[in-house]
């Protein structure tokens, strides 16, 4: 758990002006989902798989950036 809400600082650090509601939802057996504004972002629930803070941080920064088609 230390290391998903220490990964929720970083990119709550970096990107908390782009960011309207974050959600980290705990579970029983380490498991966890992230929730940006809403939207599941990341389900450690489905993959199994904890990814890398940079891998996070990719794909938020992705999100943030993306401009309408």
């Amino acid at each position: 758990m230390p290391r998903a809400t220490g990964t929720v600082a970083e990119i709550l650090g970096k990107y908390q002006e782009h960011i309207g509601s974050f959600e980290l939802e705990m579970g029983a057996d380490g498991d966890f989902e992230f929730f940006i504004d809403g939207e599941l972002f990341y389900s450690k629930r489905e993959t199994g798989e904890f990814p890398s803070a940079a891998t996070l941080m990719g794909a938020v920064d992705g999100a943030v950036n993306e401009t309408p088609a």
